[in-house]
């Protein structure tokens, strides 16, 4: 071989190993891109992230992109898609977007035609006094005392002070709540029956005045109601025939007519009734079928 065939192949064999076409076949995952345009250069099934948020453009990986066009910091339920709070649920299932701890519907609830609430800003947020996450526009209790706006606003009591209650706007504690199987309670219970200051007050300025000379007339109703429907119950325990439940339904049937009963009283035993019926019928089988099985 001569002398310039020699540095010829010298020459070729420089530029092979140092042209960038040699370069440009670096793949270290063998996915067929070069490592410099591989976005992940280590795994085989993934190559791209076309809006560079960290999640890969190739579908059915746990890198995958849910939202391949947007760029986005979600990793809860879908990746990378837009997460206005960085909370990691993105927008399109946060039933908070802007992470301001009052949800959209009550956001959108709480606009009116002049203010509008950004549910993306948590800059723009409803008034929340008691930070209940109840606006106070829906909230029927803004100071989170117990009571009612509606019933402080009609005792004259403050309903942005936790401290007055139509029980404690006289100072000290004017009044309790009788509560059947829980007895008199300060707090407020909407399945009791109050007897305050308060109460008294605002009935002696109202058209109220009247039926507070009933009181201790339906109070003994009340009281001659709970007292039947109590007997009915201790008899029904100790049914053993359907003869004497047929006379004990009669009873509360007629009772009921006669008002002698309250409507969800008489309802209770009707129910007990019938769950006794079925003991007994039951009971009637099983000696039917042992019967007929002996013989």
């Amino acid at each position: 071989m001569n002398r310039v065939a020699v540095w010829f192949c010298i020459f070729l064999s420089f530029l092979l190993f140092t042209s960038p076409i040699v370069n440009a076949q670096d793949d270290s995952d063998g996915d067929g891109i070069n490592d410099e345009d591989d976005a992940y250069p280590d795994n085989s099934e993934a190559w791209s992230d076309s809006d560079g948020d960290g999640y890969a453009d190739q579908p059915g990986l746990n890198i995958s992109d849910d939202c391949p066009n947007t760029a986005g910091l979600s990793y809860r339920h879908m990746n990378g898609c837009y997460d206005t709070d960085g909370d990691g649920i993105p927008d399109t299932l946060d039933d908070d977007i802007d992470g301001d701890g009052i949800t959209n519907d009550l956001e959108l609830a709480s606009s009116t035609a002049l203010k509008k609430y950004d549910i993306f800003n948590a800059e723009d947020v409803p008034p929340d006094f008691d930070w209940d996450t109840i606006p106070d526009v829906l909230d029927d209790d803004d100071d989170n005392d117990g009571w009612s706006d509606q019933i402080e606003l009609e005792r004259g009591c403050d309903t942005f002070d936790e401290s007055m209650t139509p029980f404690t706007m006289y100072g000290g504690n004017t009044g309790w709540f009788y509560v059947s199987g829980a007895g008199f309670v300060s707090e407020y219970r909407s399945d009791g029956t109050e007897f305050s200051l308060s109460w008294l007050l605002s009935a002696l300025s109202s058209e109220l005045i009247i039926p507070i000379g009933l009181v201790p007339i339906y109070f003994g109703i009340w009281y001659y109601r709970r007292r039947t429907f109590n007997r009915f119950d201790e008899e029904l325990k100790d049914i053993q025939n359907l003869e004497k439940l047929r006379e004990i339904e009669f009873e509360v049937g007629e009772a009921m007519r006669g008002r002698k009963l309250q409507a969800h009283h008489g309802i209770i035993l009707r129910n007990v009734i019938e769950i006794k019926e079925n003991e007994l019928d039951n009971r009637w089988f099983e000696k039917y079928e042992s019967a007929d099985s002996e013989e």
